[in-house]
């Protein structure tokens, strides 16, 4: 059956979107993608994907391609993964799911890996048995906005192995999905690795900036297919929480800056980007949105900078929902690292703790 078909029957999750001319539904976001109820034996999806191509450090050869890796999840548990290499043009079939007998089962299709490291579309569905309606529950939903450590870089990477693979990131895994789990939220993930919360006053080289795309569906994508950059529609997906984890890879161009005397210009310069920021978050997401603006478990220089800058806005606004949380830091003797120096599975698993006990304690039951 065409996914076009199979749409109305199941529910998406995060900024997924149908693309008439591949026929297909992309999903690129860490975690994005949908549910679908079936009564049957198997699942099977016709998948295709493209590569992306990140430019190697100075001095360092290029590395290879990155594709996509899909996921299937089953009552919470990720019990399937693939990655989509250099498949047809035509695109693949993937068996997702399988069981002896036929029973009636909810199950999550995902992209695994993040947006910036491989496009994912769905083409076609099948399965041995037949497809139901699936209307979940509503539940209060939370979106969280990051870089590398929220994607989940790496965090299933040998300890501090410098090589990155997609097939060893896990935003399933990731803190925030996690931490939407404890809570039975709902959740989408907008992140990308190497990503800053605003453009910096002298950058080291060409940075990517949330404040540049957080507002459009899938800036990435439109991008690579030659397209004009498509808006995001807020008011049909509301988000009751928003959790910002940003700000790890703004402080790299402060703190290598070559004249010191113009540190202290420039992270006036990067509150005043950041307070901009959350104003743009506030207006895409309406009065009534909590915003907890996070930063942690790597480099944490900027915290103070951004807890001073949502006390300003407090002041300024009297918006009460605007709130700040600081993550305890990498615990390396008992958590490891994972790529790059990058939170580990127990890291993650640690900080998805932490935040869900936050959003318990600060916002309690939505």
């Amino acid at each position: 059956m065409l996914i076009k078909d199979v749409l109305p029957k199941v529910q998406t999750h995060g900024r997924v979107f149908y693309d008439d001319e591949r026929k297909a539904l992309f999903c690129n976001w860490s975690c994005s993608g949908f549910s679908v109820l079936i009564k049957g034996k198997s699942l099977k999806v016709k998948v295709q994907a493209w590569s992306d191509q990140i430019p190697g450090m100075p001095g360092m050869p290029t590395p290879p391609p990155d594709w996509p890796c899909i996921g299937t999840v089953v009552e919470d548990e990720l019990v399937y993964r693939h990655e989509c290499k250099e498949l047809p043009e035509e695109g693949e079939w993937l068996t997702l799911w399988e069981s002896d007998t036929t029973v009636e089962k909810v199950i999550r299709v995902i992209k695994i890996s993040e947006n910036s490291r491989g496009k994912l579309g769905i083409l076609e569905v099948e399965v041995d048995g037949e497809i139901l309606e699936y209307k979940p529950e509503k539940r209060p939903t939370i979106e969280i906005v990051g870089d590398s450590i929220t994607c989940g870089f790496g965090n299933e990477a040998p300890n501090n192995s410098f090589e990155f693979k997609t097939s060893e990131e896990n935003g399933w895994e990731a803190y925030g999905a996690r931490a939407a789990r404890e809570l039975g939220y709902e959740f989408s993930i907008i992140s990308e690795s190497g990503i800053s919360a605003a453009k910096p006053e002298h950058p080291m080289f060409p940075m990517h900036a949330m404040e540049d795309i957080y507002g459009l569906r899938d800036e990435l994508c439109d991008k690579k297919f030659n397209k004009e950059p498509v808006q995001w529609n807020f008011k049909e997906h509301k988000n009751d929480i928003v959790v910002i984890n940003l700000g790890t890879n703004d402080a790299n161009p402060i703190r290598f800056y070559r004249e010191f005397g113009e540190i202290e210009g420039m992270e006036q310069w990067f509150k005043a980007r950041y307070k901009d920021f959350i104003k743009q978050v506030r207006a895409c997401n309406g009065p009534d949105t909590y915003i907890c603006c996070t930063l942690g478990p790597m480099d944490q220089y900027l915290y103070y900078i951004i807890r001073e800058a949502v006390s300003e806005l407090v002041a300024e606004t009297g918006d009460v929902r605007l709130i700040t949380f600081q993550y305890v830091s990498i615990n390396v003797m008992l958590e490891g690292y994972g790529a790059a120096g990058h939170p580990s599975l127990k890291t993650h698993a640690r900080m998805g703790r932490e935040l869900a006990a936050y959003i318990r304690k600060y916002i309690g039951e939505l």
